[in-house]
């Protein structure tokens, strides 16, 4: 994705803690396919008490105030000596970061706590910093090549959607991803009668303003239909766009348009796109390969873990996505515990390569993101 974003739940509720993180380790070690984790409520039972208690009032956090660094020029260094990992962001760039309060939020957040947790960085707690804001897209792997008067670098690593290749900008390369399988979504309004790219023919999609990569792809996609690009300087450029009928429908990032769609009446008509395919990476200085060796092996492991299948849920879960029910030849099937996407294809398609029919018939924007008691249409066996 390039240039700003500003604002990017089909289970409700049922999504907070229902998918178990085996699933991603099932999927990134056999292949596309993810186990669902189990469900769980607590019961309350109301405390009687005939003493009025006035309401607690919870102080708003305080601002992170700059921590002390011991300059060097090596990041590995930096952030293990003085146990602070300095991180360049784009503020805000929802849901993957933003702040409230002065206190930062969103997916690259938590992310970044689990990462700098592993053993590759000493096994001691390490702070995240995202004091270091831009307030454009591609101003963030840019901050990386930013030094102080002694040639000492300002930030460790760059962290947002990044989907630029290594030496963009020069001096800059990338990680492994840490979000991935995700891809453009068709956004539309909610009378709207399109439900693919096809449906498009001679009419205008919108894409935000300024990003090569969603522009060569709906061209190549849709090639008849008349593209408007639009800033998102308004957070709210989205639903303008559609609801005012500048545009016919919006083809955007999966995981940044999850915020831009809620609270409004647009839907999901396809969550990912045929022929896209997005992974977000870090970005560091080309200098500093222990570093990328240390993350590429430190986000192997927490993307394995049941927590990063709880980042996925509370973040890119949403209640807008479109589903059809099941017509003539189809059934449903209901996810149990240990269900994957290729496990349920094997057992009730008859080939676990199925798997991929079961994600496009349902919508699911990623394999990932199967849920206990979630209802799936199963294609004709």
């Amino acid at each position: 994705m390039a240039l700003t974003r500003l604002a990017k739940n089909f289970i409700g509720t049922v999504a907070i803690a229902a998918v178990v993180g085996g699933g991603i380790y099932g999927y990134k070690t056999f292949g596309p396919h993810k186990t669902a984790g189990q469900a769980q409520s607590i019961g309350l039972t109301p405390v009687q008490s005939d003493t009025t208690v006035a309401p607690v009032s919870t102080p708003a956090p305080a601002p992170a105030q700059a921590p002390q660094i011991v300059p060097s020029k090596d990041a590995l260094t930096s952030i293990t000596q003085n146990g602070v990992v300095r991180i360049s962001v784009e503020n805000p760039s929802e849901p993957f970061y933003g702040e409230s309060n002065g206190a930062a939020h969103g997916f690259n957040v938590e992310f970044a706590k689990l990462l700098f947790s592993q053993s590759e960085f000493g096994g001691r707690p390490i702070q995240i910093d995202t004091r270091h804001e831009v307030e454009k897209y591609s101003d963030v792997p840019k901050q990386l090549l930013l030094t102080d008067s002694d040639g000492n670098s300002t930030v460790d690593i760059a962290m947002d959607g990044l989907t630029y290749e290594d030496n963009t900008p020069a001096g800059v390369v990338y990680s492994n991803p840490y979000v991935e399988d995700f891809g453009y979504a068709l956004i539309v309004g909610p009378d709207s009668s399109v439900r693919s790219l096809a449906d498009l023919s001679g009419k205008t999609i919108g894409i935000l303003k300024g990003d090569p990569d969603v522009k060569a792809f709906v061209q190549r996609m849709a090639p008849t239909a008349t593209l408007k690009e639009v800033s998102d300087a308004d957070p709210d450029f989205i639903a303008k766009s559609v609801d005012g009928h500048l545009v016919d429908a919006f083809v955007y990032d999966y995981p940044f348009a999850v915020d831009s769609v809620k609270n409004t009446d647009l839907k999901f008509a396809v969550t990912k796109l045929d022929g896209s395919d997005i992974s977000y990476k870090i970005g560091i200085r080309a200098a500093d390969q222990n570093l990328l060796f240390r993350l590429n092996s430190a986000i192997a492991k927490v993307m394995r873990t049941p927590e990063y299948a709880d980042l996925l849920r509370k973040y890119f879960v949403s209640s807008a996505v479109e589903t059809v029910a099941a017509t003539g030849g189809e059934r449903t099937y209901v996810v149990k515990v240990g269900d994957t996407l290729g496990s349920i294809a094997a057992s009730q398609l008859g080939a676990q390569a199925r798997w991929l029919a079961i994600q496009k018939r349902n919508n699911l924007a990623n394999p990932n993101l199967i849920l206990i008691g979630q209802k799936l249409v199963l294609p004709k066996a």
